[in-house]
C-alpha cells in the first residue's frame, strides 16, 4: 500500500536536501511551476524521476514568451525599479473588453452588462495570477542568490579553518589559498542591492514568505487536478506553516488539531560529492523495515482528510496511533545511527471540516470554487519539517 503523497508548498523550487527528508516518509512528492517552461530548467528533475515531480496548475499557454521577456527584465533592474515593473505586469486585454457604444435597445443593453461583469472578473482573475506567478518566480530568485551567499561563506570559513591550522608556518598550499581567497571578495561579497534588493520590496526571501504564501494560494484554487490533489500540504518552511496555523486559529477561533509528530534525519542527506546512490540505498532500506507503520500512518490521514468534522478518537486508536510513532522512532535510530545533527522533526496538522481551499479564499480574501476539493478532501491535512 503506498503511503501518503504530498504537494510542496510554497516553494516552486524546492532544495534537494529538504526534498529528500520529505521523501524519507512521503511515497512521492509534487510542487507547483510557475510556468510550463520551468521543468526544463529544474537541476534536480533527474535525480527524482517518479518520485518528487513538478507541474504547471495554471499554463501561460501563449503568453509565456511575454511573461519571460518581463522577467528577465525583472532580474535585470535594479531595487528602486521593481515597484514599476509589478505596476505594469499586467495580462494582455482580453478580445472583447471594451463594448460597443451603439447596443442601445434594453435586452442588449443587459446583455452587455452581464457579459461586461462577467469579462471583468475574469480579467481580474487572469492579472492575479499573473501577478502571483512573478511573485513566486522573484522568490525563487532571491532564494538562489540566498544560497550562492551562503555558500560562499562556508567557503569562507574552510579556507579559515585550514588557515589556523598552518600558523605554524606557510606552505605553497596554504599561500595559494590566501590568494583565492583573495580574489573571492568581488564574488562572495557582491554589493547588498545585488544579492537581496531593498528598500522598495522585501529585503530578503524569509520577508516575501506572506506574499509568496498567498501567491502560491492563487495557483492552487485554480489548479485544474484539484480532484487528483494530494491529501496533503507539506513544506520545508516552518514559517510558511505557522501563517497557516495562526490564520486558521484566528479565524476559526479554535486551534488546529496535532495529529502526530515524527523523526528524520537533521544531517544534509544529498550531497554533491556522489552521494545520492547511498540515499536512496538508506531510503529504500528504511522504508521496507516500516513499512507496516507507513501503511498505518496512510490510512490514519486518509480517514482524517475524509472526515467532516471533528473526530474523538477512542483509547484503543490513540494506543495504536502511539505504538506506531514508537515503532518509527526506534526504526529512525536504528537505520541512520551517526547522525551527527540529530534529528528533526516532521509534525503532521488537521483543520476539523476546513479544506485548503476554504482556508485560502478566508485566509487571504480570495476568491475561486472549491466545491470539487472540499468534496475530496473536507479536512486540510498540513505537514511541516522544523
Amino acid at each position: 500500500m503506498k503511503n501518503a503523497a504530498a504537494l510542496i508548498f510554497p516553494e516552486t523550487e524546492p532544495s534537494l536536501d529538504s526534498k529528500a527528508k520529505l521523501l524519507i516518509f512521503f511515497d512521492v512528492l509534487s510542487y507547483y511551476l510557475p510556468t510550463e517552461a520551468d521543468g526544463a530548467n529544474n537541476r534536480d528533475s533527474n535525480l527524482f524521476t517518479d518520485i518528487c515531480t513538478g507541474y504547471t496548475p495554471v499554463p501561460l499557454g501563449a503568453e509565456l514568451s511575454r511573461f519571460n521577456r518581463l522577467l528577465r527584465e525583472m532580474e535585470r533592474s535594479r531595487p528602486e525599479e521593481f515597484y514599476r515593473l509589478f505596476a505594469t505586469a499586467r495580462a494582455p486585454v482580453a478580445a472583447g473588453q471594451f463594448r460597443d457604444q451603439d447596443e442601445t435597445s434594453t435586452g442588449s443593453l443587459y446583455s452587455a452588462l452581464q457579459k461586461d461583469a462577467e469579462l471583468k472578473i475574469s480579467i481580474q482573475h487572469k492579472e492575479r495570477l499573473w501577478q502571483a506567478r512573478l511573485i513566486l518566480k522573484l522568490a525563487e530568485i532571491l532564494d538562489r542568490r540566498e544560497a550562492e551567499v551562503r555558500q560562499g561563506l562556508a567557503r569562507i570559513t574552510a579556507l579559515e579553518q585550514k588557515l589556523f591550522a598552518s600558523l605554524q608556518g606557510l606552505g605553497e598550499e596554504e599561500t595559494a589559498d590566501l590568494t583565492e581567497l583573495s580574489g573571492l571578495d568581488s564574488v562572495l561579497y557582491p554589493k547588498a542591492e545585488d544579492i537581496l534588493p531593498s528598500g522598495s520590496f522585501p529585503g530578503t526571501s524569509a520577508e516575501l514568505i506572506p506574499l509568496r504564501l498567498k501567491a502560491w494560494a492563487e495557483l492552487y484554487l485554480a489548479d485544474s487536478t484539484k480532484n487528483l490533489l494530494p491529501l496533503i500540504l507539506a513544506t520545508a518552511t516552518p514559517a510558511s506553516g505557522a501563517i497557516i496555523l495562526d490564520g486558521y486559529e484566528n479565524i476559526w477561533r479554535r486551534d488546529p488539531e496535532i495529529l502526530f509528530s515524527l523523526s528524520l534525519p537533521a544531517a544534509k542527506l544529498v550531497g554533491i560529492d556522489g552521494t545520492w546512490g547511498q540515499y536512496l540505498e538508506a531510503r529504500a532500506s528504511f522504508r521496507e523495515a516500516a513499512q507496516e507503520n507507513m501503511a498505518y500512518f496512510a490510512r490514519f490521514l486518509q480517514q482524517r482528510a475524509a472526515s467532516t468534522g471533528s473526530v474523538s478518537d477512542t483509547r484503543a486508536e490513540i494506543s495504536m496511533l502511539s505504538q506506531n510513532v514508537s515503532a518509527w522512532e526506534e526504526k529512525v535510530r536504528l537505520h541512520f545511527p551517526g547522525i551527527e545533527t540529530g534529528l528533526t522533526k516532521l509534525d503532521f496538522y488537521s483543520f476539523s471540516g476546513i479544506s485548503f481551499g476554504e482556508l485560502f479564499q478566508r485566509l487571504f480574501h480570495l476568491e475561486g470554487p472549491d466545491a470539487v476539493n472540499r468534496l475530496i478532501h473536507p479536512t486540510a491535512l498540513l505537514a511541516i519539517l522544523t
